[in-house]
């Protein structure tokens, strides 16, 4: 089979255009995001408000170095939401938990990227995020203390999103109008962790961040897989990938697969996973055009599982390693060893 090729587009204006989705790939940020401004994105004209009762969004983020791994969520379906952390003691080998099952309204998420914030706001539990894209930032605040016996927390993030590093940007059709809007960077960042008794400093040059900022009309029955992976090649070059089979359509075209080298983004191929043994063993993920070869082994899963009629959730997110090698757009080999990241299968009827 022939290289795989993606168009990546310059599209930085907004993501409804007189109410239509703008499909895509792109390397800019979008302006602005007004899904809310899409004519019948569900196939039936709908004030607003229901719109906004049918648009699952997030901003979730990686963080790590060579001791931590971070997960952090804001995280709204509607019908529920959530303030998701979770700390992953590389050196320890031990992953925590911090979980607040909310109400929508609890949480705040942006409408755009360019001097906005997101946030959660309690006593035992606050997450702020700044997003300065117009200044080339990302930046985080976490406060966490007195909660369910676990170690506080005091953490201040600044990721760096400047030209040196390519977003994907993605628009993707679920149907005719119906999209899933995400922007995606990794980028280097710098910061402190006061984890417990053990204080930790980050610094450009071995520390990142993974953005995700996540707005969908997604289907009634929402499912998908996801892995990320981080590392460094033998130069140095912070590498990280991004791989996911989801709902969309025609994922020749449109898909949010790609790695990312010393900044530099490449897309990837529509892949597949395949769990041979199960969730809890080696997850394998391939392509068909011989440029994604890599296993995930899980060493760390938190599930959720609900069941309450007309909603119902079956979600694994664990934590662990990487192995096998993906081929850039050049078809170079980039070698994944022992890439530390995290893998989600994901059911939510909602």
């Amino acid at each position: 089979m022939s290289n795989y090729k993606r168009e990546i587009l310059e599209h930085s204006g907004e993501l409804v255009t007189e109410g239509k989705f703008n499909f895509g790939t792109f390397n800019k940020p979008f302006k602005v995001i007004n899904p809310l401004e899409a004519k019948k994105p569900l196939k039936i004209p709908l004030p607003k408000p229901l719109k906004y009762l049918r648009l699952k969004e997030w901003e979730a983020f990686q963080i790590g170095n060579k001791e931590f791994f971070i997960l952090l969520a804001l995280y709204n379906t509607k019908t529920a939401s959530l303030a998701y952390l979770t700390v992953y003691d590389l050196k320890e080998n031990k992953r925590y938990l911090y979980e607040k099952k909310l109400p929508m309204w609890k949480i705040k998420l942006p409408s755009s990227l360019g001097n906005t914030e997101a946030c959660y706001l309690s006593k035992t539990f606050t997450v702020k995020i700044h997003n300065h894209l117009d200044m080339n930032r990302i930046i985080i605040d976490l406060n966490i203390k007195d909660f369910k016996e676990l170690p506080n927390i005091t953490a201040h993030f600044e990721g760096i999103h400047d030209n040196s590093v390519d977003p994907l940007v993605i628009c993707q059709p679920f149907g005719e109008n119906r999209a899933l809007y995400s922007h995606k960077c990794l980028m280097p960042t710098k910061g402190t962790l006061s984890f417990g008794s053990k204080n930790i400093q980050f610094t450009k040059n071995n520390s990142y961040m993974i953005i995700d900022d996540h707005k969908g009309y997604y289907p009634y029955v929402m499912k998908y897989d996801w892995v990320t992976g981080i590392g460094y090649n033998s130069a140095g070059h912070l590498i990280g990938f991004n791989l996911t089979h989801n709902q969309v359509l025609n994922h020749e075209k449109y898909n949010e697969n790609c790695i990312w080298i010393n900044g530099k983004l490449h897309v990837l191929p529509p892949v597949n996973f395949i769990r041979p043994k199960g969730i809890n063993s080696p997850w394998l993920i391939k392509d068909e055009y011989g440029m994604v070869d890599i296993s995930f082994t899980p060493m760390a899963d938190c599930p959720t599982k609900i069941n309450l009629l007309l909603i119902k959730a079956d979600y694994h997110g664990p934590n662990g390693y990487f192995n096998g090698y993906i081929k850039d757009s050049n078809m170079n080999i980039i070698k994944v060893d022992n890439f530390f990241g995290m893998g989600e299968k994901k059911y939510i009827r909602s």
